[in-house]
């Protein structure tokens, strides 16, 4: 009976002991120096484009708010989903020395997205025959 007891409380235990949080491995993320062509928060925001530049003031211009805060914080400043991803990213990829450059937003075509474009094509040559 104690030994049932023993075998049944061990994986638990030891599960536990094993376990390590999230908040663990967001930490031990280094804060690179800033470059001579990415000086300051302002400078990155510009770089990275997509008007992000608009939130320099969220990040107080300091270099390890860019660096420290998770989603979870640009989210409670007021941050929309969309920015917060790409800046996200785009701080990884500095962190990782990528090359850093503006990924611009995709364009739709005239005709639509490519699962309905031969629909919208065909009844638009219809419409302009007529």
């Amino acid at each position: 009976m104690i030994s049932s007891r023993i075998s049944n409380r061990f994986p638990l235990l030891l599960r536990s002991s094993l376990a390590t949080h999230k908040t663990a491995y967001r930490f031990n993320s280094t804060i690179p120096k800033p470059s001579d062509q990415i000086p300051d928060v302002d400078a990155f925001l510009t770089k990275i484009g997509r008007n992000c530049n608009e939130l320099k003031d969220t990040f107080e211009n300091k270099w390890d708010n860019l660096f420290q805060w998770d989603s979870k914080t640009l989210k409670e400043k007021g941050v929309n989903i969309q920015q917060r991803k790409y800046i996200l990213n785009q701080v990884q990829n500095y962190r990782n020395n990528r090359p850093i450059h503006e990924i611009k937003l995709g364009k739709k075509s005239f005709f639509g997205g490519e699962r309905k474009r031969k629909a919208f094509t065909a009844k638009w040559k219809a419409e302009n025959k007529q």
